[in-house]
């Protein structure tokens, strides 16, 4: 195994299986990934006991993602997609979110002429494929809240604060409710599974009760970011649905390589800046050159040393484009 260590970048040469042992428990925040397929594109895309392979790289990015991370995974072979989703569900806790479809050939699609040549041949007896597919997964529900709220060990320095709050206003619940109405119950409840965040509104609307003066109060962005540290991230960029259309990468030597844009995508939607990256089947470098575009640190293994020098060379480059950018 070598490593090769580029700032908050670290790239490994080996076997995933056998790096990711060395990685602390849940201390990845996003796992981005795109393993091989099992199609024959070449020598490392054959492999045997493909699930059961499979299944040991999916437990342990089970082991390292935090419990607020996300995981993606591209394929584009549908009956296995079928049964990597079904041993996910039956051999692992991750939740599954959405399927994801890369549309490669659309209007704006700088090469669908040449995609569209695939689809007029008069022999055709099936429709040619113009997609690959991206699957996400989380730990948490839809909303990432309710099994969070329900562990009493959560939210621990926001309970005690509303606690303190309750204090310093010297009134018991039912008072605080006769001044202000039903929307300040949750947040009193703090010794409670039934504990919960106020709205903004009702926040402001506490600040008007007189309190002891002792008490500091803290500003309510400030209290909804550590509220919303424990749910998975998704930083909405009002840009996408389940149909993603991005062209095609150019080869760079490696032969599948993802676009940027759609693995940037990705970071930015399920990560944080600082937040730590991890890439096991790193192929080129694509997730760590889209990190280092974004600011997050990043974690990239790759078996195959071509395609780990050509990771190698990229990620540097990168580096040296935003240095010289800023």
């Amino acid at each position: 195994m070598n490593k090769v260590v580029l700032g908050d970048c670290t790239l490994y040469h080996g076997d995933c299986l056998t790096v990711m042992k060395d990685l602390p428990n849940k201390s990845i925040n996003l796992i981005c990934t795109d393993p091989p397929y099992n199609i024959g594109k070449a020598d490392w895309d054959k492999i045997p006991n493909y699930i059961e392979w499979c299944g040991k790289w999916l437990l342990e990015c089970q082991r390292v993602l935090a419990d607020n991370g996300s995981f993606y995974f591209f394929h584009n072979d549908m009956e296995t997609i079928a049964d990597l989703m079904l041993w996910i569900r039956e051999n692992t806790q991750f939740i599954f979110k959405q399927f994801i479809v890369w549309n490669k050939r659309f209007d704006e699609a700088s090469n669908k002429g040449f995609l569209d040549g695939f689809i007029v041949p008069e022999g055709l007896r099936n429709y040619q494929q113009m997609a690959e597919y991206c699957l996400f997964y989380t730990f948490q529900d839809e909303t990432g809240l309710t099994t969070v709220k329900l562990d009493m060990n959560n939210f621990t320095t926001l309970r005690q604060y509303f606690k303190d709050y309750q204090k310093a206003l010297g009134m018991n619940k039912k008072q605080i409710m006769d001044l202000l109405g039903q929307q300040v119950d949750h947040c009193f409840r703090w010794g409670s599974s039934q504990w919960d965040m106020p709205t903004e509104e009702t926040y402001n609307e506490l600040a008007t009760l007189p309190i002891n003066n002792e008490f500091v109060r803290r500003e309510y962005e400030d209290l909804r970011r550590e509220y919303e540290d424990l749910r998975y991230t998704f930083n909405n960029q009002k840009t996408h649905h389940s149909v993603w259309n991005y062209e095609i990468a150019k080869k760079n030597g490696h032969i599948t390589p993802k676009p940027e844009p759609l693995i940037e995508n990705i970071i930015k939607h399920s990560s944080n800046e600082g937040d730590l990256i991890l890439d096991l089947f790193m192929g080129s470098g694509t997730t760590g050159v889209a990190c280092v575009q974004t600011g997050r640190k990043f974690i990239g293994i790759e078996i195959e040393k071509k395609y780990f020098d050509i990771a190698v060379k990229r990620v540097k480059d990168a580096q040296q484009q935003m240095r010289l950018e800023f």
